[in-house]
C-alpha cells in the first residue's frame, strides 16, 4: 500500500486518488432552463443527499477550463431551480455524452433525442422514463475549494419515480474513475441481522 501526503502530492493524482476511491458515486443528470427557456441537460457525479427533513441533496459543478460557469451552473443561479434525473443503465450512453461541454444555445436533450416531459411544480422537465427525478430549489450556494467549485444545495419539493425503485434499484448507474461506470447488479440485505 502507498501513501500520499496530499500538501506534498500534485495536484493531478489527488484528483486522480478521489475520483478512485470515492466510489461509486450516484449521478445526478440535471435539467435545468435557461432565462430565454433553453433545455439544459448534463451529469455530475459529486452528488449525494444531505439529509430527508427537510429533504436537501448537494451537487458541485466545476467551471469550464477557461474559469466560466457551466451552463448548469448559469441557470440554477438565475432560476433557482432544478431537477434531478436518477440514471438507469438504458440512459447510461445518452447521459455520457450529454456531458460534453455544448454551447449554451443547444439543449443536450435535443441533440441527443432524450425525450422529456413536464415537472409538476418546476419550470425545468424531467427525463421521461427514469427511474425517479426529483425536483429541487435551490436553498444555498458555496463556492469551496482552489478553483472553486460551485456546490448548490437544493430542497427537493416533489419526486417522481418508480415503485419498482422502493424494492430494489438494480439497474442504477453509479459512477467510478475516469470515463468508467458501474451498474447495480447485486443487492446484498442484512435486514436479519438488525
Amino acid at each position: 500500500m502507498e501513501t500520499v501526503v496530499v500538501s506534498e502530492a500534485p495536484q493531478q493524482l489527488v484528483s486522480k486518488l478521489i475520483f478512485n476511491t470515492v466510489v461509486p458515486r450516484p449521478i445526478a443528470w440535471i435539467t435545468t432552463v435557461s432565462k430565454v427557456g433553453k433545455v439544459n441537460l448534463a451529469p455530475f457525479s459529486f452528488f449525494n443527499a444531505i439529509t430527508t427533513k427537510p429533504p436537501l441533496l448537494f451537487v458541485s459543478v466545476g467551471k469550464r477550463k477557461d474559469g466560466t460557469l457551466k451552463d448548469t451552473a448559469r441557470n440554477i443561479l438565475e432560476t433557482e431551480e432544478f431537477v434531478v434525473n436518477v440514471v438507469s443503465e438504458e440512459f447510461l450512453e445518452k447521459m455520457h455524452l450529454s456531458g460534453k461541454d455544448f454551447p449554451p444555445e443547444v439543449s443536450e436533450a435535443e441533440e441527443l433525442n432524450v425525450e422529456l416531459e413536464p415537472s409538476k411544480l418546476l419550470k425545468p422537465p424531467k427525463v421521461k422514463n427514469v427511474p425517479a427525478a426529483l425536483e429541487c430549489v435551490l436553498r444555498e450556494h458555496l463556492q469551496l475549494g482552489a478553483t472553486p467549485m460551485d456546490v448548490f444545495i437544493g430542497e427537493v419539493v416533489a419526486v417522481h419515480y418508480s415503485p419498482e425503485l422502493l424494492k430494489t434499484q438494480k439497474g442504477l448507474i453509479g459512477r467510478l474513475g475516469g470515463k468508467r461506470y458501474c451498474c447495480v447488479s447485486d443487492e446484498i440485505d442484512l435486514s436479519e441481522l438488525s
